[in-house]
């Protein structure tokens, strides 16, 4: 990894990282009352791994069923979060998904994503899952076989748990 991006990368997560916090400072009595409803027995700033992973499988489980709309609780709102595919930065969750994804899922018909392997960490009060899998598209009557890996920072705002950042890369399978 060259230098420039991995002091970019710290630098992102350094930011996505104090977000919640410098909030949490500023609206500590009800945000703590409302966390605590929607995660019992953590503390605010204290995702759990196991969380991240809930999370990310959700994400997986809204593409495989077609269910696009359903994923919005997932993000961050209001235009916050942040989608990269390959080399290509898409913009937020709402322009990924209006843009590129519906169109790209109404076009392709049997999307099944697998996960091979999947990994989540907490990072102070950032939670970043890694996903590595296979997935299929039927277009046409061809099916195509790709690899992906996927990358989720979630982070904690108003008191529940929202992806903030995905990257998604994907290479298709040679044929054998």
């Amino acid at each position: 990894m060259s230098s420039f991006l991995h002091q970019s990368l710290a630098a992102t997560l350094l930011i996505v990282t104090m977000i919640p916090v410098l909030r949490a400072s500023q609206h500590r009595g009800s945000a703590e009352a409302q966390h605590h409803a929607v995660f019992p027995g953590r503390t605010p700033g204290s995702p759990r791994p196991a969380e991240g992973l809930s999370i990310a499988r959700a994400y997986l489980s809204g593409l495989n069923t077609g269910h696009l709309a359903a994923l919005d609780r997932l993000f961050l709102p209001g235009g916050r979060s942040s989608i990269l595919e390959n080399a290509s930065d898409e913009g937020s969750w709402e322009h990924y998904r209006d843009h590129h994804l519906k169109p790209e899922m109404e076009s392709a018909i049997n999307f099944k994503f697998n996960v091979t392997d999947e990994k989540s960490e907490r990072f102070e009060s950032t939670l970043l899952v890694r996903q590595v899998g296979e997935f299929t598209v039927q277009v046409g009557e061809e099916a195509r076989a790709y690899r992906a890996a996927i990358t989720y920072v979630i982070i904690e705002d108003a008191g529940e748990l929202r992806i903030a950042h995905l990257h998604w890369s994907s290479r298709r399978q040679q044929k054998k």
